[in-house]
């Protein structure tokens, strides 16, 4: 305690800040592995309940796969499998399938009578020495490089004994895995001898697979089973004397993807909550010291007041000095009225040339009242020379106040005065460089319109991309033409001059450019769908398609209407001034 007392205040106070956060901390630290702790586990225990309802779910299924082909070959034994042994020939050499596998017909001694010719069949059905109920399933046999199993059913009812034979390969055994609605995990299918019989995909079948997945999984054992950090689903389905083994491995990353996503969650709650007991810490801190509160709130107040005298220091002589221009500039306007004294222009001058020209003639004014006239004159010359210098140096601060505006408005964001104009006539020259239009008459009419602050480059491409719709509805409408002329005729037909009308006009508060064509128009049903943004075949490498054109022009308070005319289509862009 002594040596407590002896730290400065200062050093205190920190190592007091740095202990209460370390147990924050660590407390927050527990708190997080807990909650995901058993978030994990829950997670866990729904992904086994998974793995064990698929797999209890495709044993299932192999019974009722495996009871519907045995009822099919018993129904098949009792009627062809029948005619087939009393007729006691060889038949069907190449063989015979139904639906699904291929079939025999044997006799007593295990001899092919229908289907071809199979030792592995052979061999496979004299193993089973006791039909129970008249059918039975034999092992798995290798046929043809591939695992096969036979359904072997006596036939009844026959002048000799005989038996029908299905063959069960794995091709069927790998449609009862592709018939379970949602396949999220891989599935195997093994038998007693640790070898794929069925998969999904098909380089897997055959293959000897010896793990202590399947050790476990052909010593009888059923559950959920982990493997290298991978579970596995096993069981079984009893078919016969038999068994068809089920591995089923979570190879989705969901998990572990859902984990991590939530202890980025938990990690920022916990983050919010230390920030929160923080504040509470600081907030207790400065209720205990109120005379350090009171002091900073004293040194905060002069340091405003310092700030507002600094403000007023620079800020009204800047605001003064804007005044003063402006009453300078509104005094100079006002100098510059021209009006009736415009006329005086030269008119004391043509005055005295009269007056001299009539004491020519003996009559008129003196020589000093001609030379009043002419100095008289010349001053209203020289006033308004000065005039009009006054009004040049005005012009030229009001364009250099513009430049800068433009210089600015382009930096920050791409603006600039555009005319809509320029763009129009711009336009057209490209899509005389970019398309035919050797066969389209373009009629250009323009008035005088204000420049807008826009950006360039997206109303060039705007304009492009409507003059582009417009030659391409009137070449697609000549093509039409011209091959319904060769059909009436059988000559070659001559194209028809198409019109591209382009124009601008200035309305009250708005521009509007119309661009009308004789392509034939669009389809009123179809117009909602020409402004999809999937609709456009378009590669939009120069021009907008319609949905683009139509989002733009919004963002700059225009709009898009297109119309049909009695020859074709009219687009009219709306801009506002």
């Amino acid at each position: 305690m002594k040596r407590w007392a002896l730290l400065k205040p200062g050093w205190q106070k920190l190592i007091l800040y740095l202990l209460v956060l370390g147990a924050t901390v660590l407390l927050a630290i527990a708190i997080q592995w807990f909650i995901v702790r058993e978030f994990s586990g829950q997670l866990a225990d729904i992904q086994d309940e998974q793995l064990r309802y698929e797999v209890q779910d495709l044993s299932s299924r192999i019974s009722e796969h495996y009871a519907a082909w045995q009822a099919e070959l018993n129904e098949l034994a009792s009627s062809l499998g029948r005619n087939i042994l009393n007729q006691g020939t060889r038949q069907y050499t190449e063989g015979f399938k139904r639906k699904s596998g291929a079939f025999y017909v044997l006799d007593e001694q295990y001899r092919v009578i229908a289907g071809r010719d199979n030792r592995e069949m052979k061999s496979a059905v004299q193993q089973i020495k006791l039909l129970q109920n008249g059918c039975a399933v034999s092992s798995f046999v290798t046929e043809d490089h591939q695992p096969a199993q036979y359904i072997v059913c006596r036939i009844q009812g026959a002048q000799t004994g005989g038996f029908m034979v299905r063959t069960i390969d794995s091709g069927m055994l790998s449609g009862i895995i592709k018939s379970k609605p949602i396949n999220p995990h891989e599935t195997l299918f093994y038998n007693d001898q640790f070898k794929v019989v069925a998969s999904l995909n098909t380089s897997d079948i055959n293959r000897t697979d010896i793990t202590g997945v399947t050790r476990r999984l052909l010593e009888g054992n059923t559950g959920v089973v982990e493997d290298q950090g991978v579970k596995h689903g096993i069981g079984f389905s009893r078919v016969g004397e038999e068994a068809l083994y089920i591995s089923v491995e979570d190879v989705d990353q969901d998990a572990a993807q859902r984990i991590s996503s939530f202890r980025k969650k938990v990690r920022l709650v916990m983050a919010l909550l230390l920030l929160i007991l923080w504040a509470m810490l600081v907030q207790f801190r400065k209720q205990i010291v109120k005379d350090t509160l009171v002091n900073n709130q004293v040194r905060d107040q002069r340091r405003d007041e310092d700030m507002r005298q600094q403000q007023d220091t620079y800020y009204l002589p800047l605001m003064q000095t804007i005044e003063q221009r402006l009453q300078e500039l509104q005094e100079q306007t006002a100098r510059l009225t021209g009006g009736d004294d415009l006329k005086l222009l030269g008119f004391y001058h043509d005055l005295a040339n009269r007056f001299e020209a009539a004491s020519s003639q003996g009559k008129g004014a003196s020589h000093e009242e001609l030379e009043y006239f002419r100095e008289l004159n010349e001053n209203f010359i020289q006033g308004r020379l000065k005039q009009e210098s006054s009004l040049g140096g005005l012009l030229t601060g009001v364009r250099t106040l513009r430049n800068e505006l433009e210089e600015k408005m382009h930096d920050n964001s791409g603006i600039s005065f555009t005319d809509m104009n320029v763009v129009l006539s711009e336009s057209l020259k490209w899509a005389n460089r970019s398309m035919n239009m050797k066969e389209i008459q373009v009629i250009l009419r323009q008035e005088p319109v204000p420049s807008i602050a826009a950006q360039a480059p997206m109303l060039y491409k705007t304009i492009q991309g409507l003059l582009e719709n417009a030659v391409k509805a009137m070449g697609q409408v000549d093509e039409l033409s011209e091959v319904q002329e060769r059909g009436r005729t059988g000559l070659r037909s001559k194209r028809q001059t198409q019109v591209l009308k382009v124009s601008s006009r200035l309305e009250e508060g708005e521009i509007v450019i119309t661009i009308e064509d004789t392509g034939g128009g669009i389809d009123d049903k179809m117009r909602w769908s020409y402004f999809q943004p999937e609709y456009s075949q378009n590669s939009q490498e120069h021009t907008f398609s319609l949905y683009h054109m139509d989002a733009y022009l919004k963002t700059i308070s225009g709009r898009l209407k297109l119309r049909n005319t009695d020859k074709g289509l009219q687009a009219i862009v709306r801009l506002r001034r």
